[in-house]
């Protein structure tokens, strides 16, 4: 995997992160590779003044954090895992989903989310990633902006789209490098409706794509004797 800057202005990278979306990445990161390890992260990464002063769990921007920094901390992250980075990114996902519902529910609307479980799997998958990407659009306009996500019914998948991926904004890379989004996805459904559903990134910005995409199978995945 290599991961390298645009040389070309991407408008994603002047997007601004909220305090809150930030931390919750960096307390997951923390969480799978320990404080030292994540501090090695993120003077790799150039990002000095995050190591042991974490942005405050609020839906503000207070440190001027844009989402070229979150794209900075998914590319050290990739590079700092070496062969082990798909695994230990989605678990970073995994980690970071789970902090964003527990600390910020009703942004994403879990309430509802719980209570649709007797409708039928395929819209249950859709009610959350539809609930996430709004969560993420609020998320956006607390800070007086918009960002561009779209959800497509692909017959046997959803199609979750991101025209300004957080993980890629003023990246280049030779493949798709979302896979904190993957694991995030992951977690949220198996949150949501107790399964474990595939989801399978097809398209990455950093690979020149207009949006990343990830496809969520409808059906789920057959647990393993």
């Amino acid at each position: 995997m290599e991961i390298r800057d645009r040389t070309d202005h991407d408008p994603a990278t002047d997007l601004l992160l909220v305090d809150a979306y930030m931390r919750w990445a960096l307390l997951a990161a923390e969480e799978v590779v320990g404080k030292n390890g994540l501090a090695v992260v993120l003077r790799q990464a150039k990002l000095d003044q995050l190591i042991g002063n974490y942005p405050p769990e609020q839906l503000k921007v207070s440190t001027g954090l844009t989402l070229a920094h979150y794209a900075a901390l998914n590319a050290g992250l990739l590079n700092f895992f070496g062969r082990a980075a798909r695994s230990m990114a989605l678990r970073i996902g995994r980690t970071s989903s789970r902090y964003a519902i527990d600390h910020q529910g009703a942004l994403f609307g879990t309430a509802a989310l719980l209570a649709s479980k007797v409708l039928p799997l395929s819209t249950q998958i859709k009610m959350g990633l539809s609930a996430m990407q709004v969560g993420f659009r609020r998320l956006s306009q607390s800070v007086g902006q918009e960002r561009h996500l779209e959800l497509e019914d692909r017959g046997t998948t959803w199609a979750y789209l991101d025209y300004d991926c957080p993980m890629s904004a003023g990246k280049l890379a030779d493949e798709p490098i979302g896979w904190i989004q993957t694991g995030a996805i992951q977690e949220a459904l198996r949150w949501q409706i107790g399964r474990d559903f595939e989801v399978e990134q097809i398209a990455c910005r950093s690979m020149g794509a207009p949006a990343s995409i990830w496809l969520v199978y409808k059906e789920p995945k057959v647990p393993t004797v």
